[in-house]
Order: C-alpha cells, then structure tokens, then sequence
C-alpha cells in the first residue's frame, strides 16, 4: 500500500513542484505542477482511514462565455466524459462560476506510474477546459 510520503516523494522525485497544504477537516493534502509552474493538481486524502486520494483540480471559470455560448457546458462534458474523469460545474452548468476535476486513486497497489498517469490526466483535463473556455 503506497503512504502519504511515498506520493509526496515520488513527485518530489520527478523535480516536480510540490507544496503541503493545511485545509481545515482535511488529513492530507499536497499540489503538484511542473516545475517551470502550470495549473497545480491536489492529491488529498480526506481522513487518516481512507483507503484512496481523491486528485483534482478546480477552475474558476467566465461566466460570460458560458451565456454566450450554451452549447460550451455540453462540449466540455462530452470532452471530459472521453478522459474517463469525474466533474461538476458550481453552481450549475448554465452559468458555471468553476468547475471541479476529479478522479479517484486507491492506495492499494498504487504504483509511481499509476499515480503520475492519475495527476497528468486531471492536469490535462483542466488544461482541455481552459483551452476550450479561452476561444
């Protein structure tokens, strides 16, 4: 079973940057981005029980293209359903002020690849979202 400071040293181990994060009713939380910067990923583990990470990614968004175009929420989902990623938008998809990226990481046989593979693909499903809400 792979530790809170196996993660935490196995992106360390890749340069990667690496921040510890103190969030009130959280156990663990840390960020993770390439080292010249980019959108920072949360790798959290909510109690010291829990058996998986949740890795995610919040985005806040222009409500603006999202009135200009209606068909913009429907693209992103349809996008980000392909990536096989967990996602909701706040408060709703109409006029969403972020949206929430997500994907789930057991613990259990958790390999470096494995959670490199996790952290990349909610990373590049927020990068798909900015891109697509950048037009």
């Amino acid at each position: 079973m792979a530790s809170d400071t196996d993660l935490f040293s196995w992106f360390k181990e890749l340069n990667m940057k690496v921040d510890k994060v103190s969030s009130s009713g959280i156990y663990f939380h840390f960020t993770i981005s390439p080292p010249m910067g980019g959108v920072p990923v949360s790798v959290i583990r909510t109690t010291p029980d829990s058996s998986y990470y949740i890795v995610a990614v919040v985005l806040d968004l222009d409500q603006q293209k999202f009135k200009s175009n209606p068909e913009l929420s429907s693209q992103i989902k349809r996008e980000l359903i392909k990536m096989n990623v967990e996602f909701f938008f706040t408060p709703d998809d109409k006029a969403p002020k972020s949206i929430q990226i997500a994907r789930i990481m057991f613990s259990q046989d958790l390999t470096r690849n494995e959670a490199l593979n996790n952290v990349t693909l909610v990373k590049n499903a927020a990068l798909l979202v900015l891109e697509m809400t950048s037009r």
